[in-house]
């Protein structure tokens, strides 16, 4: 998911730096390894994705960079899971996944989780009980 909103905000960057359509679609299907139906997609549905991407805020942006690059990590340690000829190697990989997973679960939910307990600790000194 997050190399699709990457691949939309390189999209919209190099069509303002005067790129061709023809010239994005070659770049960002070989950069994204996807084919260049999907990014001529992107092309012809951006009406309804381009309006989000554009109102995401700094803190949207930079949770998105962290997010892709755990899920980077993790395809990397998938990889070298499939290529490892030593135990010792694949239970590294396989370590390097769990962590990364979990870090990518944290960074995803934890803000969330910790916006609704500040929510709750303010009305429970206002005395609204929520059950």
């Amino acid at each position: 998911m997050l190399s699709v909103v990457e691949r939309r905000l390189e999209l919209l960057k190099m069509e303002g730096n005067g790129f061709n359509q023809s010239e994005i679609v070659k770049h960002l299907s070989q950069k994204f390894q996807c084919c260049d139906r999907t990014v001529y997609r992107d092309f012809e549905k951006r009406e309804e994705w381009q309006p989000f991407l554009q109102h995401l805020d700094g803190q949207g942006r930079l949770l998105m960079k962290i997010l892709n690059r755990y899920e980077q990590v993790y395809r990397h340690a998938g990889f070298l899971l499939l290529q490892a000829s030593q135990e010792n190697a694949k239970l590294g990989a396989l370590r390097l996944m769990l962590d990364a997973n979990k870090q990518l679960c944290e960074t995803a939910v934890i803000p969330g989780l910790l916006g609704r307990l500040k929510l709750l600790e303010e009305k429970a000194r206002r005395g609204v009980f929520v059950t």
